[in-house]
C-alpha cells in the first residue's frame, strides 16, 4: 500500500507568520495555487480511499487537488494543538522558548504535549495498516507529516534538518508489517 501524504497549502496564519494550531484559517490565493500544483503531481494517480483533517485549510486542498472524489475528514489528521499559542506570531515568543516549544510540544500553554500528538498520529497509522488499499490519501498539516516521518524512520528528526513546505508530498509505502519513506518532494 502506498499512502501520499500532503501538507495543505498556504494558510492565512501561515502567511502572516502565525502559530495555528486547531485554529481554521483558510488558504490564500498561493495556498490554493499550491493545491492545484499538487494536483497536477496527483493527477494520474488513482485513489482507494481519501482522508482530510476536518480543518478547513486541509479540506480546501483536497477540493482542489482531488475535486469530485469523496473523501472522510478525519479529527485525528489535524495539526498539533498550540493551546494559547493559536495566533501569536513566532516573532512574539522568545527563539530559545519558541525553539524549546517546538521540540516538546505545547502543554505549558494548554495544547498537546509531543508525545500526545505522537501517539495521536501513530494510532491513525495502525489503523491505516488494517486497510486493504492500493492507494490511499491524507490531506492534513506539516506536524502530522512530520510525525509519520518519525514514526516511519524510527527517530526524531530535528525539525529544522529538513523542508516541509506547504504542499509538501511524501509517498510512504507499507508492506509485509513494515513502513518506509518512498519519495518526499517539496513542490513550493
Amino acid at each position: 500500500m502506498k499512502v501520499y501524504v500532503v501538507r495543505h497549502g498556504e494558510s492565512e496564519t501561515n502567511l502572516m507568520k502565525k502559530w495555528t494550531g486547531w485554529f481554521d484559517a483558510p488558504l490564500t490565493e498561493k495556498g490554493r495555487e499550491d493545491a492545484r500544483r499538487a494536483g497536477e503531481f496527483l493527477k494520474n494517480v488513482s485513489f482507494d480511499k481519501i482522508y482530510s483533517s476536518d480543518l478547513i485549510r486541509a479540506v480546501e486542498t483536497k477540493e482542489i487537488a482531488k475535486p469530485h472524489c469523496c473523501f472522510e475528514k478525519i479529527p485525528d489528521l489535524r495539526e498539533e494543538n498550540v493551546g494559547a499559542l493559536e495566533g501569536t506570531a513566532y516573532k512574539d515568543i522568545d527563539y530559545e522558548e519558541r525553539k524549546n516549544t517546538i521540540e516538546k510540544g505545547y502543554k505549558k500553554y494548554g495544547g498537546e504535549a509531543r508525545e500526545e500528538f505522537n501517539i495521536r498520529v501513530k494510532n491513525f497509522l495502525k489503523k491505516l495498516e488494517e486497510e486493504q488499499c492500493e492507494n490511499i490519501a491524507l490531506f492534513c498539516h506539516a506536524g502530522v507529516l512530520r510525525s509519520m516521518f518519525d514514526a516511519v524512520m524510527e527517530i526524531n528528526v530535528p525539525r529544522n534538518h529538513y523542508c516541509c513546505n506547504n504542499c509538501t508530498i511524501a509517498v510512504f509505502e507499507y508492506e509485509n508489517d513494515l513502513w518506509k519513506l518512498h519519495t518526499w518532494i517539496n513542490l513550493t
